[in-house]
Formats: structure tokens, sequence, C-alpha cells
């Protein structure tokens, strides 16, 4: 979707129904899914009317949009959502998530909280959490729906006792945005930034001797666990006029306190710089179809009462991409064969190199959307695609090349098929005559270009048709002795061995090139696959180590804090993602692979499977050495 047919309004993106439910909006998902881009999603949480929207107003860069509302009364419901064009990153688009406020007594109960809270944690690159006055117990209190996450939230579909210390790689960053602070920021007479204020507020109480103590500890060390990267943000009071307050989205900045608009400011910069792309999986990089279809599942399953599992989303949303990715690739390749094909081709190796052109962007494009392709299923399944349709290519090759050389065929041998009927070789020396046409014919015949893949096969068939004709002009023409048609017959069995001989090597050479391209499709998909994995495995390898370095940040502070316990738990998780990060960067995980590009040629490409084991090794001794030349040169 173009910058400009981005929304120039919030939408509802997920609704609350009579029954007390939430369901997708159909609308919002349409919207979703012309948006190619990559997306950025930036979502605000927090109790209702505490100015949420307001906040998001800003990022949006325009002064109204999502509701803001004056009375006691919550404004928004749902989730509203609106796509802008991203302020700083190119091609990508930001989308914002305004969220129903959290406690509004009117629903009666904290369900719609819980599934509220946890759909915009799942879907955004950025949780922004909105509160009022200080970061104290009680504002942490009030951030009790993230004891309920483990209830609701899973990573993988099997059993994990380290379920939770895996959260932090998937959730977004945490901001906490404090409104109407009125305090110094100062702790102990000392003057500390926002970080070190919210960091000083998340410290655990020591001793955890009660129940009580540890209780109130949970929030902190699940805040601390599941979000890894965290910012705070403090705003005073934007104004002392009532009356401004109640009409934000018609007060201009200078009407508003200094210090608020800067912070605003840092606020929207902060966001733009540190919101990433929002990521599926790790590593596939979400658009709009692909975030409409996560919330799509997402609100099904919460809303079903059931456990929202990462993994089973991941596995529902690739299945759906890698069919659309095959159906894109496989019509690429169908589409560009049909606009840069000329039939017939001069020859087999033309047609294959054409093809192989074809067919190498197709898979790239298949390459670029497809993720999580378990077993490369949907990639054998556009190699088969694509085979079929290069078969069908070829057929119509040689049928233009066919039907090419018998229309020249006919046009030169025109006088000649006159003759035979009117029986003017039927004569003494006749024969002779009727030997110097079929030469002459053959002679232009191959004189004349563009004849293609079947030139060969239809001046065959044509001679070969003649030899009946021949045989019997032979036997009729009196100007001959016996003895010299005996040496015209054995002349006539020698040329006829040389037309099955010739037939014969033009089939076999072009059987040559169909095996030779098969081999080049392997290696193709082979090399693009090795590659493909390769930057995942890079891009798990550096989110593994960014990991790392926060949970030993965190390991360090209890340690400081004298926290043997929660030092200990930590460490521990440090070890296990050490052994992971080791398995990103070994040898082992292109074996699976080299077992599928195997599958691939027994499956559609026959007549390579014999050398398809020392294909793959072939292919993965040149990328292993092309990379060993790559970390030498570094």
């Amino acid at each position: 979707m173009a910058a400009n047919m981005l929304l120039e309004a919030p939408v509802c993106l997920i609704k609350n129904t009579p029954g007390g439910k939430l369901e997708v909006n159909p609308d919002a998902l349409e919207i979703l899914s012309k948006i190619t881009q990559p997306v950025v999603v930036v979502a605000i949480v927090g109790l209702y009317r505490t100015g949420k929207s307001y906040l998001m107003n800003k990022l949006a860069g325009l002064q109204k949009g999502f509701d803001l509302g004056y009375t006691v009364q919550s404004q928004t419901k749902g989730i509203w959502m609106w796509c802008k064009p991203h302020p700083t990153e190119k091609d990508h688009v930001l989308v914002l998530l305004d969220t129903e406020g959290l406690g509004d007594t009117e629903k009666g109960d904290t369900k719609n909280d819980v599934w509220i809270f946890s759909l915009a944690l799942l879907l955004s690159s950025a949780l922004v959490y909105n509160s009022i006055g200080t970061i104290n117990q009680d504002a942490i209190d009030k951030l009790h729906l993230v004891k309920q996450i483990a209830d609701l939230i899973k990573v993988k579909s099997k059993d994990n006792d380290d379920e939770e210390a895996d959260f932090s790689r998937h959730f977004p960053i945490f901001i906490w945005a404090v409104r109407d602070f009125n305090l110094k920021l100062e702790i102990d007479g000392n003057l500390v930034t926002e970080d070190e204020y919210l960091e000083n507020s998340l410290k655990l109480q020591q001793p955890e001797k009660s129940v009580k103590i540890q209780e109130l500890n949970k929030s902190r060390n699940l805040l601390r666990m599941y979000f890894r990267t965290r910012k705070c943000f403090v705003f005073e009071r934007p104004s002392d006029d009532i009356s401004a307050l109640q009409s934000m989205e018609k007060v201009q900045d200078q009407d508003l306190k200094s210090s608020f608009v800067t912070k605003s400011k840092e606020f929207c910069q902060y966001v733009f710089n540190n919101a990433g792309i929002k990521y599926l999986d790790g590593t596939r990089k979400v658009d709009g179809k692909c975030l409409g279809l996560m919330a799509k599942s997402y609100t099904e399953t919460i809303c079903s009462s059931n456990i929202a599992c990462m993994e089973n989303v991941v596995m529902s949303v690739s299945k759906i991409e890698n069919k659309v990715a095959v159906e894109e690739a496989s019509k690429y390749y169908e589409d560009k064969m049909k606009e840069r094909a000329t039939f017939p081709t001069d020859t087999m190796e033309t047609f294959m190199d054409l093809s192989g052109q074809c067919e190498k962007e197709a898979l790239q494009i298949f390459m670029k959307k497809s993720f999580k392709d378990e077993k490369q299923t949907f990639q054998i399944e556009l190699v088969g695609i694509v085979q079929e349709k290069k078969s069908e290519f070829l057929k119509m090759n040689e049928t233009a090349s066919r039907n090419r050389c018998k229309e020249l065929i006919e046009t030169l041998s025109g006088d000649f098929e006159k003759a035979l009927k009117e029986g003017l070789y039927t004569v003494p020396g006749g024969h002779q005559t009727f030997k110097e046409e079929l030469k002459r014919i053959e002679e232009e015949y191959n004189k004349e270009p563009n004849k293609g893949i079947q030139g060969t096969q239809v001046l065959q068939e044509f001679l070969k048709s003649k030899e009946m004709i021949g045989a019997t002009i032979l036997q009729s023409d009196n100007a001959l002795t016996e003895k010299e048609k005996e040496m015209e017959v054995e002349r006539a069995m020698a040329e006829a061995r040389e037309r099955e001989r010739k037939i014969k090597e033009e089939e076999e050479s072009q059987n040559k090139e169909k095996i030779k391209d098969d081999k080049r499709t392997l290696e193709e998909n082979f090399k693009q696959l090795l590659e493909k994995v390769e930057r995942g495995q890079k891009l798990m390898q550096a989110q593994v180590e960014c990991v790392i370095a926060e949970k030993n940040r965190e390991r360090q502070m209890y340690e400081n804090q004298g926290d043997r316990r929660n030092a200990s738990m930590y460490q521990a998780q440090i070890d296990d993602l050490e052994v992971e990060r080791k398995q990103y960067s070994g040898p082992a995980w292109y074996t699976p692979i080299m077992d599928s590009i195997k599958y691939v040629a027994s499956t559609f490409l026959p007549k390579t499977i014999v050398l398809a084991g020392e294909l793959a090794n072939g292919v993965m001794t040149t990328f292993l050495n092309q990379k060993k030349e790559e970390m030498e040169k570094k």
C-alpha cells in the first residue's frame, strides 16, 4: 500500500461483542492486507482516563485522531489501529494501537483487561504502559496483569519449564510513561535519570521472609524477566488550566508547559528510533497482511479460553504465507517465461538458460516471502510446479519449432511435390533428378534460421518419408544398370542410417541439456536455501547474544543486591543460551537441508538422483569454502 493510501483516521481493529467477547474487524484486516511494507507496531495500555490516546496522536504527528474524551467514562473500546508512514524509516509503516482503558468499572471484571493487555503485548514491537503519578507499589500492583501472562501465553506448544524466561526473546520493548509526575528525580539525595528511577522502583524487597513480600516482588521480577529492554519517561502535568486539560486536542503546544512539550517530543523520538520492525518467530519481518493474520489468530485463541501459543500461530501463519509464496513465485516464473521467450528458441540450451534465469528469480521471490518452511515442504511444491510449467513451455517450444519447420519444408518442396504427383521423375534419368531436388531442399532448409529444437527431427522425417518413393523411382529408372541400382540402394540405406544417427545424436544432446538443467535447478535451490538459512542463523545468533547480554545485566544486578537465588537462576538461563548460540554457529544446521534437497531430486528430478548426494556435498563444500574466505578477509 502506498504511503498516500494509508489511513487518515484510526479504525477499530479488535472490537467488543455484545456477548462479552472480542473479534477482529474484517474492514481492518482488509486494510492491513494491502500493506506490503514491514510494520513497526506501537501499542499503549494503561488505566482508563489517563491520556493514552493523546500520546498516540503525538506519535501520529497530528493534534487529533484517536478520540481523547474528557469525561470519567472510558472512551476507547477494544483496540483501535492507525496506520501511518513511518516518519524516519523509509518503506516502513507505523501501526499505532490504542487500547481500551484497563480497570473500566463498566466491564465488571478483569477478563477483558487481560485479553486487551495480552493482545497488545503479542502484536506490538513496542509496548507503552501509561500511568498517573509515580512508580510506587500501588502503580506496580495495577500492572497485576503481568502475573497472568503465563496463564494465557506460551512460546512453544510443548511444555517448557523455562517458559517465562523465554518470553523476553519474543516480547516488545517496554516503555513506562508516567503522567502528571510532580516529584524530583532523586534517590537518597542523589539526582537520577528516568531509567534509573524505573530500575530502582523494580528492585526487589529484601529479604523475602514473608509471603506478602514475595507477592510484592513477583510483579517486579516478572517485569524484569519479560521485558529485557525497559525505558521510562516522566511527564509533568501539561497545564494548570483545567479547561485546557479538558480540550487537549484543541490546545496548541505553545499553550502547554514547555517541559511537557519537550518530553513529548523526546518520547516520540525514542519510539521512532528504538521501536523496531515487528518480527514473527525472530526471523520473519511482519507486514500488514501478516499482522492481520496474527491479530485474528491470537484473538480467536484467547477469547476461546485457550492458551495463545506463539509457536502455533507461527506455524498457522507460515502455512498461509508459504502457500501464497508458492503461488506468487510460480506465477512469476510463468509470466516471465511468457514475457521473455520467443518460440521457437534456436537450441535447447537457449531455452534452458532462459528457463533457468526465470526459475532463479522465482525462487528468490519464494525465499523472500516464505518462512518456517519445515522440511522444505513448500519449496519442494514450488519445484514440482515449476517443473510442470517448464514442461508445458518446452512442449510449446517444440510445437512452435515443428510448425515452423513443417511450413518451411512445405514451401521449399512445393515444386518437388508437384513433380512427384505428375510423375516427372519416373523417366529415364529421373532418379538422379529426384536426388538432386532432395539435396537442394535439404541445403536450402539448412540455410534458413530460427528453425528451433525440432529442426533436425523434421528434416529427417521428411527425408525418411521419401525413401519408399525414391526406391520406386530407382527401380523404374531404365537409364541405370542393375549394378548401379544396387549401389544406389546401399547408398540410400547408409543415408537412412545416418539420418537415424543424427536424430539419436540430437535427442541425446537435448537430454543432456535437460539433465544439466535439472542439476542447475537442484544446485540453485540448495544454494539459495543455504543462504537463507544462514541469514536466519546469523539473525538468531545475534538475537541470542543480545538476550545473553541483557540476562547478564540482570544477573549482575541481583548479585549486587546480594540476591544469590535470582542471580543463579539467571546464570542457568545464560548457560542454556550459550549452548543455543553455539548451535547457530556450528555445522549441524545444514544436515537436514541436504536431506531435503536429496528428496527434491528423487521426487521431481529423477535423472539426477544418482548425482544428488554428490551434488549436494559439492554445493555445501563450495558454500563453506566461500564462508571461510570471507572470514579470512575480515
